[in-house]
């Protein structure tokens, strides 16, 4: 058994010994929920084997090789930065993304919230929402997401930074 940490890397497509680039700094980058709808057990499974990975990579017990092969720094002497996206509105239109019907997601969603305001059957919380605004529903459903996160005990790793210019909104 491995005195240090290995990974598959889905690129060769073996199990091997994982060299960061940086020993003194490693980052890693997950995919994030989309935020059209709350997330679910089979959402947050990806999400906490992440957490997972990232504490592992903090802790005393993760031991690296550095490029020679040799032991790399120990925990305490390096960072280790997670970044996860959230993907929202305009980013949900490919065939993948689109549900059986093939109707985008978050379009899917703005008719779904929209039928529940008209019988008074919104989610929790969701009643100071435009149902179709699709930049609302999707901060809403971002909010959420947090929240479970939270009570899951996930250190959730989000930059929330957003240039509205980057996505106009629907019109």
């Amino acid at each position: 058994m491995p005195d240090h940490l290995v990974l598959y890397n889905t690129l060769t497509r073996k199990a091997e010994a994982f060299r960061p680039r940086d020993p003194r700094r490693i980052t890693f980058y997950t995919c994030g929920p989309t935020v059209y709808d709350d997330a679910h057990i089979g959402n947050f499974r990806s999400f906490l084997a992440a957490d997972v990975l990232r504490r592992f990579l903090e802790s005393p017990l993760c031991r690296l090789v550095d490029d020679d092969g040799g032991p790399a720094l120990q925990a305490g002497s390096r960072t280790v930065l997670h970044v996860m996206n959230i993907t929202d509105v305009g980013h949900m239109t490919d065939d993948d993304a689109a549900d059986g019907a093939g109707e985008d997601k978050m379009a899917a969603a703005t008719r779904r919230l929209s039928e529940a305001k008209k019988s008074g059957k919104l989610p929790p919380g969701a009643g100071d929402i435009d149902p179709t605004d699709q930049h609302a529903i999707a901060r809403f459903y971002e909010a959420r997401f947090l929240e479970d996160a939270r009570r899951l005990g996930l250190r959730v790793a989000i930059d929330a930074q957003r240039d509205p210019t980057l996505m106009p909104r629907a019109t």
